[in-house]
């Protein structure tokens, strides 16, 4: 089974593709796409979407899941956040789709669902035998990934 995780911000897309084959997991793509603050909002959406979709015919995964758009902190960034998730559904059209929260994630992937973001990639590069992730983004994105092969809900 493939999963394509996606870490959706307006700024940074984290994004990884992860294969589970007899309950061993592999990397086979990831990376964040970044975009600039000076550059109009409809160019920025669409080199998120363009990059995801690529990745999603490249790699034909079973789910695409993303994390959840966190609202409690800062509106307005979070609005720009939830249009970058519709971007991900658009992205994602014809293949399952999981979300899941912030908290929920780390507690899948770190027992403890308010693990500090070192933790959190230092337990990805464990678990995927990936070190040296360079970026929280996509160590997240491979995050959401390994939580929808190891989810066996509907």
């Amino acid at each position: 089974m493939r999963a394509l995780g996606v870490d959706p911000g307006l700024t940074a897309t984290g994004y990884g593709v992860v294969e589970e084959v007899g309950g061993v997991f592999r990397v086979l793509a990831r990376g964040t796409v970044r975009t600039s603050s000076r550059s109009p909002l409809p160019d920025r959406l669409q080199k998120i979407y363009r990059v995801l979709r690529e990745t999603v015919e490249k790699y034909q995964p079973d789910w695409v899941a993303v994390e959840e758009v966190f609202l409690a902190r800062n509106a307005p960034s979070a609005m720009l956040t939830a249009q970058v998730l519709g971007v991900v559904k658009l992205a994602a059209q014809g293949h399952k789709l999981r979300s899941y929260a912030p908290r929920e994630i780390k507690k899948w992937i770190c027992g403890n669902g308010s693990a500090p973001k070192g933790q959190m990639v230092a337990m990805m590069e464990h678990l995927l035998d990936t070190p040296g992730l360079s970026s929280d983004h996509a160590a997240d994105a491979l995050a959401v990934a390994v939580c929808a092969l190891c989810d066996r809900g509907p």
